[in-house]
């Protein structure tokens, strides 16, 4: 082991790769993350491990697991965070390629082979593999969950491939050094997110190779000490919507619409929603500046981004644009914060404000309020007192603007209910407004499919089609009458005719 106070005999040649590892705290995993380094079947590797001002035993366990390996270097950063120990790692490093490894994860022993391997025979200036995630309970591969690893590609654009944005974690790839200085890449001084950014200009920047073998194995760790139960805090809020406006900006330089539109459809379904329902939910002043970036991002978002979106999304994003924090709030919020919400005293400006955000914003309406009040109603352990007060909010709520169209026959058959209604009707009515399904809803689902395959949009065809469930077809089944089979011949001849 070679200290960084200490000088050493330079090594004859480069290494291959410098695998860059900031630890703080880590004592409790940092040997097996050392161990997994010095068992890489390529063994011309260096490693700089980088101590960000440990309070724990990391330093002195990853000492002894290194036992004088004399390719690993520990060096002192400032206690900064991730960022800058990286940034200085990188400074020191010799490799032809660099890798980041974080010092309580595993890196499966043939990682580093599989990767030097197909960067050296197309000279690949970055390559990407899939990776696992170690949960308490479970072990999954990213694959699973973003089918972008299934085969060996080679030259990829991210042009060509945008759902690679969903993934801009640093750990699970290698960059030739020399293009990440010619790129001027370093990692954002950040307390979140401090990867997205150097990535997300990577892809950027350069082609990539992609490689399907698992080279990372990611430990999510649960409590304080992980930097994932940090990120719905004030600062890291905002850190995190700092970075993700300096990710857009990268991916607008390149001026493809199509890029940036699938960008934001990935982030507003994934990251915005994780991150942005805390500052959503907590109204203290705190929270106003991670706001407000929260506000910039949504507002710029095309259109055609919002598309693949669930509507209740789509709705609280179109609130959040318009800062209607109010009925926002109620719509991401507990049980019990969204019947207060809708019982508020403004309850019209609300649905209003609602309506104005999103054209769907009465059928995302109508599913809030069968999954908030309807469903309450029909559960018999509801005291009789707040069923009968759950009935007159629905009523009070739809009589303040959601369209009768919106609502499923059943639905407004319990709207409908005289003020005296018994509880015992009006359970029975709200069971039968849960089990019945929406014709109109259902009815979207199968034009949906069609309309995408009439445009000869394949993957948009079969996503639409995995949101068919059997009910949806035993609704329609049950549901349909003449006068809608008349509609939908009358819209096609008129579709014919144009």
């Amino acid at each position: 082991m070679v200290r960084a106070a200490e000088t050493s005999t330079p090594a004859v040649g480069a290494p291959a790769v410098s695998v860059v590892v900031p630890m703080r705290d880590v004592g409790e995993w940092v040997s097996q993350t050392v161990d997994s380094l010095r068992r890489q079947t390529l063994a011309d590797i260096e490693v700089l491990l980088v101590d960000d001002g440990s309070s724990d035993d990391t330093v002195e366990r990853a000492e002894a697991a290194i036992d004088g390996d004399p390719r690993f270097t520990i060096l002192h950063g400032e206690g900064a965070g991730a960022a800058r120990a990286r940034n200085l790692a990188i400074s020191r490093a010799r490799g032809d390629y660099l890798a980041f490894a974080d010092g309580d994860d595993i890196i499966p022993v043939d990682a580093y082979r599989i990767l030097i391997d197909q960067a050296r025979s197309t000279g690949a200036e970055m390559v990407i593999g899939n990776h696992l995630v170690m949960e308490p309970q479970r072990l999954t591969t990213r694959d699973q969950s973003l089918p972008i690893y299934g085969e060996v590609r080679t030259g990829l654009m991210i042009a060509d491939e945008p759902r690679f944005l969903r993934d801009r974690v640093c750990w699970n790839r290698i960059i030739r050094r020399a293009s990440w200085h010619s790129a001027r890449l370093e990692f954002a001084d950040s307390r979140r997110s401090n990867d997205i950014q150097a990535m997300t200009h990577a892809y950027c920047a350069f082609a990539f190779d992609v490689v399907p073998q698992p080279v990372y194995a990611y430990r999510r760790r649960i409590g304080s000490t992980s930097m994932t139960s940090s990120k719905q805090q004030p600062g890291p809020l905002r850190d995190h919507f700092l970075q993700e406006i300096a990710c857009r900006e990268a991916v607008q330089r390149l001026r493809n619409g199509r890029l940036t539109e699938r960008y934001y459809a990935g982030i507003l379904e994934f990251d915005i929603w994780a991150h942005g329902t805390a500052a959503v939910l907590d109204e203290s002043p705190e929270f106003d500046e991670a706001r407000d970036l929260l506000v910039e991002l949504v507002a710029a978002a095309p259109r055609g981004s919002f598309a693949a979106l669930d509507p209740i999304r789509r709705l609280v994003y179109g609130l959040i644009a318009r800062r209607s924090w109010g009925l926002a709030r109620a719509i991401v919020a507990s049980h019990e914060g969204t019947i207060e919400a809708f019982a508020a005293r403004d309850l019209d400006a609300q649905i209003s404000a609602a309506v104005l955000a999103d054209r769907d914003a009465h059928r995302a309406l109508a599913i809030v309020l069968q999954a908030e009040l309807i469903a309450p109603m029909a559960d018999p352990t509801t005291p009789d007192a707040e069923t009968v007060r759950l009935h007159g909010l629905l009523a009070d709520v739809v009589g303040a603007g959601i369209s009768p169209a919106a609502l499923t026959r059943h639905m407004r058959a319990l709207v409908a209910l005289p003020e005296g209604a018994s509880v015992a009707v009006i359970r029975a009515a709200a069971a039968h407004a849960i089990e019945a399904g929406s014709l109109g809803t259902s009815a979207r689902k199968l034009r949906d499919v069609a309309a995408a395959a009439a445009r000869g949009q394949v993957r948009t065809s079969l996503r639409a089609a995995r949101a068919i469930r059997p009910h949806d077809l035993a609704t329609i089944a049950k549901e349909v009458r003449p006068q809608h089979v008349r509609l939908a011949l009358r819209r096609l001849a008129s579709r014919v005719r144009r």
